[in-house]
């Protein structure tokens, strides 16, 4: 199926639940109007809960040992190199299929960008200079990055960096509202002269990834917020029982230990406020799309590359963890024509990926398969079809250098998570659905334990991925791959 134009709406670091059509006491009206008259995915489920793993997947509807995008790029001790030209994404398969192409916001994903790769316009010389982690030129070192985030609490009106806090930088010209306003003119300039080819048009907001550093009117707006808060049923969890590197800091912003329940609030209060702040930036364009009357005739697709624990098992930002708050990402298609819906598919952001090729028109490179699903058939309707099975898979190898060796597979009740470094994770989420309890090895769950296993090693055989071959030989989880010696 081909569509005359596509709008790309992408996050970063948005909890799936948090909108206000989804019950939540956040205030979303702009993404709330593309959900009533969009397909709601109930269960998106993110590749890798970190941003360039996720963002490859979901560029190429391929997993990161098809591509060899497993880590940050360009973050702390990474060794990661940009993603390859050889690797086909819709951004180029667009433009080679005719489309007129602009890409603007964040990209993360090195020097072969939007730009490089044929879009019509977009934001010059994005990550040009970006390069892996090398100790000749790069002084990455957490105590660095630790004073870094001390200089941005200086700048601050009030607030604990990286954390929260209000700032004097005008709204106007905080992120996401640059990146919207360029999505506007680029809108308004192909609507004046340039609709002899259909538009595909990406608007990647960085926010609502920390730091909530918001100017005067939304931290008044979080401040409010502060008082109904509620706060994380897991927010005590100290992880026992589960793998060491959950509640260990490898990031300055994943040191918890300074913030009480009060101050959690405070910092839960001015996430929701950041996030109302990027639902009113992208309803600039929303607003353009109609305005120009162009919304019958384009089809709109929001997501995020992740969640965001928000205090869950007193957690900040993410990690090397499939905790339902970061796996999960929200996921709404809206086509002209298509009646609204809440669609039940466990749905994948390679399903995203492969999605967007197929409203190009794209076929996929025999030598490059990819393993995305096209979720259009889907789009209307309540079920998926037969046979769709109910399963979600996750990755993980590196975060920002460090090694952390995790798979995951979860079906509608049971989620089981391999940890071939350290102690594996097993998860009732009918009884348990904040997942304090590791029942690996509880013998009333070994059937199911080793139903799920099976299925997983089956799935990392179909599609080739060789961790079990290699996990005897890991180094120990935690290790900076740059240095071989423990992190952070």
């Amino acid at each position: 199926m081909t569509s005359e134009n596509i709008l790309f709406i992408l996050t970063d670091q948005w909890p799936s639940w948090a909108f206000s059509f989804r019950g939540a006491d956040i205030p979303t009206p702009n993404i709330d109007r593309l959900a009533a008259r969009g397909t709601v995915f109930s269960n998106a489920f993110t590749s890798c809960p970190l941003c360039t793993p996720a963002r490859g997947a979901l560029l190429t509807a391929r997993w990161p040992h098809q591509t060899g995008v497993y880590d940050n790029q360009s973050v702390g001790y990474s060794l990661q190199e940009t993603i390859s030209m050889g690797e086909q994404t819709w951004i180029d398969e667009a433009a080679r299929l005719g489309y007129h192409v602009g890409y603007f916001g964040k990209w993360h994903l090195g020097a072969n960008n939007p730009e490089a790769r044929g879009a019509h316009r977009f934001d010059r010389d994005v990550e040009v200079n970006f390069k892996p982690y090398d100790p000749a030129t790069n002084a990455y070192t957490y105590e660095k990055m630790t004073a870094k985030y001390e200089d941005q609490g200086r700048n601050l009106v009030r607030g604990r960096a990286p954390f929260w806090g209000e700032t004097t930088t005008p709204k106007e010209r905080k992120q996401p509202f640059p990146i919207m306003a360029n999505g506007v003119r680029f809108l308004e300039k192909w609507a004046t002269g340039e609709r002899d080819k259909p538009f595909f048009l990406t608007v990647s907001s960085t926010p609502p990834h920390f730091p909530h550093h918001l100017p005067e009117e939304y931290a008044r707006i979080a401040e409010g917020l502060r008082d109904t808060v509620e706060l994380p049923a897991s927010l005590e969890d100290d992880c026992v029982g589960r793998p060491w590197f959950h509640s260990a800091p490898w990031w300055p912003c994943m040191d918890t230990s300074v913030l009480d329940q009060d101050e959690w609030r405070t910092l839960i209060a001015y996430s929701h406020a950041h996030i109302m702040l990027v639902d009113e930036a992208i309803g600039r364009v929303l607003d353009t799309l109609e305005r120009l009357d162009l919304d019958t005739t384009t089809t709109v697709v929001f997501t995020a590359d992740h969640g965001d624990m928000e205090g869950a098992h007193n957690r900040f930002d993410k990690g090397a963890y499939f905790y339902e708050e970061v796996w999960r990402i929200p996921l709404i298609i809206r086509s002209p024509g298509i009646a609204p819906a809440t669609q039940e598919a466990f749905v994948s952001i390679l399903d995203v990926g492969e999605t967007l090729f197929s409203l190009v028109g794209s076929e996929a490179d025999p030598d490059r398969p990819r393993f995305g699903r096209d979720l259009l058939p889907l789009t209307g309707a309540g079920t998926p079809p037969e046979p769709w099975p109910a399963l979600a898979y996750g990755v993980y190898d590196l975060y920002n250098g460090i090694n952390f060796a995790v798979r995951a597979i979860r079906d509608r009740r049971w989620k089981y998570v391999w940890n071939p470094q350290e102690i594996d994770e097993l998860y009732d989420l009918e009884t348990d659905p904040h997942e304090m309890t590791n029942r690996i090895n509880d013998p009333a769950a070994a059937n199911i334990r080793a139903q799920l296993r099976g299925q997983l090693l089956a799935w990392l055989e179909e599609i080739g991925d060789g961790l079990p071959d290699r996990a005897a030989s890991l180094p120990p989880a935690g290790t900076v791959m740059a240095t071989r010696k423990p992190g952070p």
